[in-house]
């Protein structure tokens, strides 16, 4: 029974990974050898071993603050802008640490084992998962051991370095908030300094359309079969073909903004509602099918929502509305939570299910549409809703950018574009009010919309040809009549509408884009892999890829690092793409970091980043005054 342990007793072996002095297995247990003990370095030394690390992590991170305080000047020397908040103050000096922190860490972690410091087991467990060990006065009665598999021995894991407590396998959340401090200062030095000018933009119906034809032949290229390998899914609007969806949308709406393509701005109100229809479908999918409620994935999706656009704000200092896309789909999310939250197990019931929806539907015509319910409801926000409009200080009260010190002016009786300042986003949210609704009731139909289209499948072939053609034909017609009706109006008549319009083109593409199996079984995967960064390249677009006017301002400049028009948009462009993909990548990781599986971490961690708020707004308040 025993045999395995006395074998390894004829084998001196090193435990040195797990705790010095070094253990041997006996028949009694681990026991400390001390034949091995010329083999572990003595106590002294495992201490100055240990400590050389963490001094190189301190001077790492010193000369690294030392760095990012003379880059600090250096940028400051051309800003725009010289009179920062205590907001921006404090981000800075959190950018700094984490830099500095990072570097710190990452060169201990490196030196570890170079200087002898072996660091500590990988897990509490260490390879001894499983081990009972025996008393130091038992015998062979007195311990049984057990492992996992005879081999644990050779399955340990090397040791981590460890420095001030963190782990180098922790350090992927640390390079994460490098990196994305990195990216934020890039982001303020293309905005907010001279060191990149800026050009007019180009408006030029040719080159715009000419840029979409070139895009669409490439995402032709990538076409791909849904699925994965050797297995076809012909199912409607699966993951791949709804990203697919957002980034053909987003490409174009980022091409309207750059090439100031105005004429399209019906057909770009309809992209932004689609995005909206997808809150409520994806939303409603979600807690339809799984009845996930829990505290962690709400608190999760409102972090991809928020999290970037919350330090661009701040970095930037622009009013959260600036970016109304994050503020509109996290105010739809909160509707569709709360209308399939409550009453929750009945969600199962038709009747209660379409009731529920109903009642979203009459909240959202009470918000709405009746005078002076929106803005008693949302008054109390105005401090993060609000906008004001920087290029028209004289109407909105607003001050000169860079002018924190001055009164603000004078707020007189004009247009509320201008002297209200929840107009954006009663105007923005108020366009799309009612298509989240009608996501919802896509979503709760979707098992008979997918019954529906597998009975034509079934159908002899000549007369699923004629199913399809009706299809596809009435969808055309529906379609026609809507262009005609109503999509051809001039843009402030067209607004009028379409609100109660908008979900008749998303049908009419629903029906057309999943009308046959090959249609649904193939996406092009450009679009798709663009649809996974819609949030990022929204906000990144107005100060890496474009620049705006400023403070509050929208893009209305060209990034220019080039004089050749198509050769600058492409290396820009590339720029631009590649920080969008990192940007969401970082957001995962640190999600992941900050938002744990549980109530009680969600609860100790919120606790922790409001404490380092107000900690690091408190630091701005001090280098402000």
């Amino acid at each position: 029974r025993l045999g395995g342990v006395a074998r390894a007793a004829t084998t001196p072996t090193v435990w040195s990974e797990l705790s010095p002095p070094s253990r041997r297995r006996s028949r009694a247990g681990y026991r400390p050898v001390a034949a091995d003990a010329a083999s572990s370095p003595p106590r002294d030394a495992s201490k100055g071993m240990a400590l050389l690390p963490h001094l190189a992590c301190v001077a790492a991170a010193s000369g690294a603050l030392a760095a990012y305080r003379f880059l600090l000047i250096w940028m400051g020397s051309i800003s725009e802008y010289t009179d920062y908040t205590a907001a921006q103050l404090g981000v800075a000096v959190a950018y700094g640490l984490a830099i500095a922190a990072w570097f710190g860490v990452e060169v201990g972690v490196f030196l570890s084992p170079r200087l002898g410091y072996g660091g500590v087991p990988s897990s509490e467990d260490a390879g001894l998962k499983g081990i009972k060990v025996a008393s130091e006065s038992g015998g062979e009665d007195a311990s049984v051991l057990t492992t996992e598999n005879e081999s644990s021995r050779d399955s340990i894991s090397p040791p981590e370095p460890v420095i001030f407590g963190i782990r180098s396998s922790g350090l992927a959340a640390l390079r994460a908030a490098a990196e994305f401090s990195a990216i934020m200062g890039y982001v303020y030095l293309c905005d907010r300094t001279t060191l990149f000018a800026k050009g007019p933009k180009t408006v030029s119906p040719t080159m715009f359309w000419g840029l979409c034809a070139a895009v669409l032949t490439v995402g032709l290229c990538t076409l791909r079969l849904a699925g994965k390998k050797g297995e076809v899914v012909t199912a409607p609007l699966q993951r791949d073909q709804t990203e697919e969806w957002k980034g053909w949308m987003q490409l174009q709406f980022i091409f309207y903004h750059y090439f100031a393509e105005g004429e399209i701005y019906n057909a770009i109100r309809l992209y932004i509602a689609a995005y909206v229809w997808m809150t409520g479908f994806g939303n409603f999918s979600y807690y339809y099918i799984r009845k996930d409620f829990t505290l962690p994935r709400f608190m999760q999706m409102m972090w991809r929502l928020n999290f970037f656009v919350a330090f661009v704000c701040v970095t930037m200092n622009n009013e959260y509305m600036l970016y109304y896309i994050a503020a509109m789909h996290t105010f739809f999310t909160w509707g569709v939570f709360f209308t399939c939250w409550i009453g929750h197990q009945y969600n199962d019931n038709n009747a209660v299910c379409l009731l529920k929806i109903a009642a979203a539907t009459g909240v959202t015509v009470l918000l709405y549409d009746v005078p002076g319910v929106f803005h008693a409801v949302f008054k109390p926000t105005a401090g993060l809703l609000g906008f004001h409009d920087p290029l028209h200080p004289e109407l909105t009260g607003a001050r000169r950018p860079g002018a924190a010190s001055e009164p603000a002016l004078p707020l007189p009786r004009r247009h509320p574009e201008f002297t209200d300042s929840l107009h954006e986003w009663f105007f923005r949210s108020g366009l799309d009010h009612f298509v989240w609704i009608f996501g919802m009731l896509c979503a709760y139909s979707f098992p008979w919309y997918d019954r529906q289209l597998q009975a034509i499948e079934d159908m002899p072939s000549g007369k699923r040809a004629l199913a399809k053609a009706a299809v596809i034909g009435s969808a055309l017609a529906v379609g026609g009549w809507y262009v005609h009706t109503y999509f051809l109006r001039p843009k402030r008549e067209y607004n009028k509408v379409h609100p109660y319009t908008s979900w008749i083109p998303i049908a009419v593409f629903l029906v057309l884009r999943n009308a046959t199996a090959g249609l649904r079984a193939r996406y092009m995967h450009l679009f798709t892999w663009c649809g996974k960064v819609t949030l990022e390249t929204y906000i990144l677009q107005f100060h890496i890829w474009m620049k705006s006017t400023g403070i509050n301002g929208s893009p209305k400049f060209l990034m220019v690092w080039l004089p050749s028009f198509w050769l600058n948009m492409a290396v820009v462009s590339a720029v631009y793409f590649v920080l969008s993909y990192r940007v969401f990548k970082i957001t995962v990781v640190l999600r992941d970091v900050a938002v744990p599986k549980d109530n009680r971490g969600i609860f100790v961690n919120s606790v922790i980043m409001a404490v380092a708020t107000a900690a690091f707004y408190a630091v701005g308040v001090a280098l402000k005054g």
